[in-house]
């Protein structure tokens, strides 16, 4: 099988929609309407027209006129004196009222920006309407009849501030309440559109649709919700950030609605020219180069592109002036920047099997690393230690079985570490090592292979980008506008190692188009409908794909199973490297169509709508060809039990050919689509003067998604008995009735022991097999794999409240529904075959290197080797052994709660905004353990036995291997159908038979709706629109997230995973300040100081401005495990942390380990109370202490996040300069210079958290963030 693989946007089986949903739709589109009000990108303008006594004056004319366009709008007051003017296009205005026995009244310098809802109120004087009373001031700041908040950013600040990404919906995190997630190792442009998306707005919980992108008022998402066309910054007229948002038109959302509106041809003709470059010559260096002495990585950022428009105008054909305009914007980005970081990877000593000098420094004692021979081990499990010669050379192994007779252990405790003999080394494995690159910088002192390989990968990205916009004014009352939109990304990047072993190909390919169409029907109504198609491709690949692996060495038969024949993916050492993506694509259409009446009604103004969605996705992932994983199982001293530190190693098993597990994935394709239908009313009241009331309620019916073709699991039913339960009960009964009998080295009394206790708990007579799989559409079961929810209301009700004419209180309250697209299960339709390590508990290998997916090895893979996919046809029987993952049928969406208050003052030019922000989310999704054991028994199980010596069991009793009742069970359908490794092992554990489902173990229901999170703010805003040569947008966030997910083991409870965690967000950054600002320096002509120098002088001095972007927030906290001791003891340093040691280690302790001292335990950990502490074990004996299984059964009390160990903080400023030339009266050139993160600020990765690791408190020395950029832009407007 072959995944299709094309460079045109679609493949033909995600391009079109049923014709039935098309007609529906269209039926939708024609006949009933949606507003936009927030939603809607345009603006509305209205007011009320009362005469010097307060009356209001019925019937006048109003007519709007855009200076732009010089299109003109004309509407009437109604009884009330109110009128109102919709689908107004962002930009300046100017409006007149004229009534009978009046003046003429005209307000002029009216800015309207995007989804303003404005309202000017006119005094009408006496006297003749050719007399004319004329007002021209600025646009005022505050918004006195809304109770959204947000923040304008408009298209002045966009080309003016500092951006290294160029990417609008980035500048969103001036607004309070935005903060911008980590672009580890990236920054962001036009292409990156999940990065361009990783926001968090109000405390929405991050990714997960909690944002909502329009662009000009049409949805402009792609799957996962994130945003699916950037627009061109030249082509951005200006973007609203809404936040608070009580107005029943927004859908889909529980944090902030990004609204972008992209500009349109005026009356006359403009355009402009632009180029944007980078170059490493003028740069700072990443700081692990300047550790490793490297220089700086090559960067070559080239961004060029123009804009134009104006009125259509065809010679002697058409004159569009005042009716027809168009925008056109193209853009171009090539680009390679770093894409490096820090790996470890194996020394040359190691590599020729020598680990004499290896060692790591785990809970403050050096270990250095023992290895021993996995093909030397006796009944018990025991292996031998790899044996050196009096002169320190390894002893030549026995040809035939590999062991090494004579000598002595290579390893001296404390001294030196183990040496593996060469002749014992795979040659594939050698083979592969030819593509792991040496270490090309010095270890970090914890270890001696730590942090030593600096990657020099770069990205190498083309993207151009296309935007075209035609305006129509039909007449007074219609207005039609039509936007085509694409681009197309290459891209190579992550090429770590320099050769195919790393490096992956990326295509994204986008096409938008947009059909609006607004009808004013009378004074008091409109109509608005539009239709919108957005679709999204995203073919990719790894550089390994395609890669014949039998040039490794690999056996043709392997590679002639493989989907697609590749490098193979290899892990546990050198960072994992290889094939991790042979061939992948994801492709998503999304149909919408939506209309909008409003109509004005006395002091009322109604909303009513509809919408409907249609949203395809279809996906594609061969994945690993194949996957091999590598553990220290085949290098410890046994084969049954865990080892101690510094036992056994990852890359001496791979050394040996020896994987201790891996996969060949062969997976389904899929073809999905959800609908989604919205249905709301809103009223906006003008109550009074001063008093707007805002009250909506919408009902939302999103429809569970399902898949083309029935490709897709629908439910698994845990009630039923699985058809094989008849002969494993058998098979069951069968080992019961025999004499007990363990895996070697299990002790008899503890193996008596295991089968009595599993006697009692588990009988023959009640041993069963529930679970049977269902599918979709088959057997009467629905084609979707959840229920629809028909009950999701989301009431909304907000104020606006004129205390006095430049100060506004604002509030509300309001229930938002998050968008979903859960898709059902593969189980069936894809398949994995796993690796199987041993087939004996690790005492011979099975699957090597040199024969992996072995059909010939005992409890192998079978005759079939390579697995394939039977779809639904093995029913009950499919996949059995494999594990099982279902959805939970009634999941419902996540929701938030949102209520704010606000206080606004405008103050001449600046506007001063504080308010208080609440938003609980509700119904996160979390995966949910079923049919568990009771917490009480597993304690029990779990805790340790020890022999009559004292000496703690090497096994314990849930970890003891007996008989396998499953092993190459014979299914009703008469063949061997339980493929998973479970079919495929003659011993399993003792603890699988505690769980409800002795096959699968633990069975995982997702989509529960148990997690919920919960974000307070203190929000404030300070602005000055640009006058006097100076602007200025700062905010400031003050806020707590805490956040109730994931399950973890409860003593309270009697099941482990019912509770779910109350802890510190994993987004919680308390602090976030950040500022922009605009100045033109007073020198020069038209400036304060020196107005009359000469012109050549002016060319120098004069015209300059100063722009800077400046944002520092908190870090997020560090989380940490559960494998260890912890003091209680605040663990953050005094001062802050180094990145040697980011916070105090010395609180936290490993539990210990087999050859651990324990002698240095501090009383704190209470080890000294624990069972077998007073054991002291001979020194002969390979354990050190005795408490080393005390912690099977341990129950975490302590946090996983501290409030005061945080990762590093963001601190980054951007400054530019440029200046302005006039080579003529209608052209201008701008010449500018930016440096980003100007101070160089290095911001570092997360600390290592485990208490068991060398690296335990290290923080990567691999800044993550970009080093100091310096970008040089030409700017030519017409």
């Amino acid at each position: 099988m072959r995944l299709p693989r094309t460079n045109t946007l679609f493949p033909h089986t995600a391009a079109r929609a049923s014709k039935r949903a098309f007609f529906f739709a269209a039926a939708l589109y024609l006949c009933v309407s949606v507003k936009a009000a927030p939603q809607e990108a345009r603006a509305k303008l209205g007011g009320r027209v009362t005469d010097a006594q307060g009356a209001v004056v019925t019937s006048a004319i109003v007519t709007v006129t855009s200076d732009d366009t010089g299109v003109k709008y004309h509407t009437q007051t109604n009884t009330q004196g109110n009128w109102i003017i919709e689908f107004l296009l962002p930009g300046p205005y100017r409006f007149t009222v004229t009534a009978p026995g009046f003046r003429t009244a005209e307000r002029r310098g009216i800015t309207l920006q995007t989804a303003d809802d404005k309202e000017i109120d006119v005094q009408l004087e006496v006297g003749a309407t050719t007399e004319r009373v004329e007002v021209s001031s600025g646009t005022p700041l505050i918004d006195t009849t809304s109770a959204t908040s947000g923040t304008v950013i408009t298209s002045e600040e966009l080309n003016e501030l500092p951006t290294s990404s160029h990417v609008v919906t980035l500048f969103a995190t001036l607004s309070p309440g935005l903060v911008a997630q980590y672009q580890n190792n990236n920054v962001a442009h036009l292409w990156s559109f999940n990065a361009a998306s990783q926001f968090e707005a109000n405390g929405g919980r991050n990714n997960i649709y909690s944002n909502n992108y329009l662009l000009d008022g049409m949805p402009d998402t792609k799957s996962g919700g994130n945003i699916a066309f950037i627009p061109p910054m030249d082509s951005v007229r200006e973007f609203r950030i809404l936040t608070n948002a009580y107005d029943a038109s927004i859908e889909r959302q529980a944090g902030s609605t990004i609204n972008i509106q992209t500009k349109t041809g005026g009356k006359d003709y403009h355009g402009n020219l632009y180029e944007y470059n980078q170059n490493n010559l003028l740069n700072a260096n990443y700081f692990q180069n300047n550790l490793a002495g490297a220089p700086e990585p090559a960067v070559h950022f080239n961004e060029f592109g123009g804009t134009f428009g104006g009125p259509v105008w065809i010679p002697k054909v058409y004159r569009g002036k005042e009716k027809t305009f168009f925008f056109v914007a193209y853009e171009d980005t090539h680009n390679i920047d770093p894409r490096g970081g820090i790996r470890s990877v194996p020394t040359a000593l190691e590599r020729q099997g020598d680990f004499s000098q290896s060692f790591a420094i785990i809970g403050g004692q050096k270990f250095y690393t023992h290895l021993f021979n996995p093909f030397d081990v006796d009944s018990n499990g025991n292996r031998q230690p790899f044996k050196c010669d009096s002169a320190g050379n390894p002893i030549v192994p026995d040809p035939a079985t590999h062991k090494q007779v004579g000598g002595v252990d290579c390893w001296i405790s404390g001294v030196q570490g183990s040496k593996i003999p060469p002749q014992l080394f795979d040659p594939i494995a050698q083979n592969i090592l030819k593509y792991v690159p040496l270490p090309n910088t010095a270890s970090l002192p914890k270890g001696n292979a730590v942090n030593n390989y600096v990657s020099p990968a770069t990205r190498h990205d083309t993207f151009p980008v296309l935007s075209v916009r035609v305006d129509q004014g039909w007449n007074n009352s219609n207005h039609s506008f039509f936007a085509v939109r694409w681009a197309h990304l290459h891209e190579f990047l992550d090429d770590h190692f320099q050769d195919i072993a790393t490096g992956s190909f990326m295509e994204r390919i986008i096409g938008a188009v947009g059909l609006d169409h607004s009808w004013l029907l009378s004074n008091t109504k409109a109509l608005d409908l539009r239709f919108a198609v957005n679709r999204y491709g995203n073919p990719n690949h790894d550089q390994g794909a395609g890669f014949d692996p039998t040039q490794l060495g690999l056996p043709q038969s392997y590679g002639a199973q493989l989907v697609k024949p590749s490098f193979p993916r290899i892990t546990g050492f050198a960072g994992d490297f290889g094939t991790s993506q042979a061939d992948g694509y994801i492709n998503n259409t999304y149909y919408t169509w939506a209309g909008n009446f409003t109509q004005l009604h006395g002091n009322h103004t109604l909303h009513y709508g509809a919408e409907y969605w249609i949203l395809q996705e279809a996906d594609g992932n061969i994945g690993v060809q194949g996957d091999f994983d590598f553990s220290n199982v085949w290098t410890r001293n046994s084969a049954t039990s865990g080892a101690g530190n510094g036992v056994g190693s990852a890359f001496a098993s791979f050394l040996l050919g020896l994987p201790s597990g891996g996969n060949v994935p062969v997976n389904a394709t899929g073809f999905y689509s959800q609908r989604f239908t919205g249905l709301y009313i809103q009223d906006d009241w003008r109550a009074t003067r001063t008093l707007t009331l805002n009250f909506g309620l919408r009902w939302d019916v999103e429809q569970p998604v399902t898949e083309r073709y029935n490709r897709m699991t629908a439910d698994f039913d845990l009630s039923a008995t699985n058809p094989i339960s008849p002969a494993a009960q058998a098979a069951y009964a069968n080992i019961l009735g025999s004499p007990p009998s363990c895996a070697s080295g299990v002790p008899a009394a503890e193996c008596a022991m295991v089968f009595q206790t599993l006697g009692s708990l588990l009988p023959a007579s009640a041993f069963r097999v529930p679970g049977v799989q269902l599918f979709a559409g088959v057997n009467r079961q629905p084609r979707a794999f959840s229920n629809t929810d028909w009950h999701e209301w989301g009431p909304r009700v907000g104020f606006a409240y004129r205390i006095e004419n430049n100060t506004v209180i604002r509030g509300g309250f309001g229930r938002f529904t998050q968008a979903t697209y859960e898709k059902g299960g593969k189980n069936g339709f894809s398949q994995t075959t796993t690796l199987v390590s041993s087939a004996n508990n690790n005492f011979t290998p099975c699957d090597t290197l040199a024969n992996p997916f072995n059909p010939s090895c005992p409890g192998g893979s079978g005759p079939a080797g390579v697995l394939q996919p039977t779809g639904s046809s093995l029913g009950a029987l499919t996949n059995l052994g494999q594990g099982v993952d279902f959805n939970n049928l009634n999941p419902n969406r996540p929701y938030s709660l949102e209520y704010s208050l606000h206080l606004q003052h405008q103050l001449k030019t600046w506007l001063f905004e504080v308010g208080y922000s609440h938003n609980k989310t509700y119904g996160i999704y979390e995966g949910r353990v079923q049919d568990y054991y009771p917490f009480p028994l597993w304690q029990q199980l779990r805790a340790p036995l020890f022999d009559p010596n004292g000496r703690p069991y090497d096994t314990q009793p849930w970890d003891v291997q007996i008989p396998n009742p499953f092993n190459q069970l014979v299914c009703p359908n008469g063949a061997k159908c339980i493929t998973g490794s479970i079919g495929r092992t003659s011993t399993t554990n003792f603890g699988r038979f505690v769980y409800g489902d002795p096959l699968l173990g633990a069975v995982t229901e997702n989509d529960n709706p148990l997690g919920k999170n919960q974000y307070d703010a203190l929000l404030t805003k300070v602005e000055h629109r640009f006058s006097k040569g100076f602007s200025v947008l700062s905010s400031f966030t003050w806020s707590k997230l805490f956040e109730d997910t994931a399950f973890y083991p409860d003593n309270t409870g009697t099941n482990p995973n019912l509770a779910v965690e109350h802890k510190l967000g994993g987004e919680d950054r308390p602090f976030v300040y950040s500022v922009a600002s605009v100045w033109a320096l007073p020198f020069g002509r038209r400036r304060k100081l020196g107005t009359s120098v000469p012109r050549l002088l002016d060319a120098l001095v004069g015209g300059w401005e100063l722009t800077g972007q400046y944002q520092i927030q908190s870090g997020i906290p560090v989380v940490f495990g559960t494998n260890s001791f912890f003091s209680g003891v605040d663990p953050a340093l005094p001062g802050g942390g180094t990145l040697n040691e980011w916070f105090d280690t010395s609180q936290f302790l490993p539990f210990p380990s087999r050859n651990t001292n324990i002698s240095n335990y501090p009383s704190w950990t209470g080890i000294q109370n624990l069972p077998g502490y007073n054991y002291q074990p001979a020194a002969t004996d390979s354990i050190k202490n005795g408490v080393y299984q005390d912690f099977n059964n341990f129950v975490r009390t302590y946090p996983t996040r501290f409030s005061n160990v945080r990762s590093s903080r963001v601190s980054e400023a951007n400054i530019g300069v440029h200046k302005d030339f006039k080579p003529t009266e209608r052209m201008t050139l701008q010449l500018r210079m930016d440096a980003f993160n100007a101070f160089n600020h290095p911001r570092f990765d997360v600390p290592d958290t485990n208490p068991g690791s060398a690296t335990f408190g290290v923080v990567a020395a691999s800044q993550v963030n970009q080093p100091r950029a310096i970008e040089l832009a030409a700017r030519l407007a017409f």
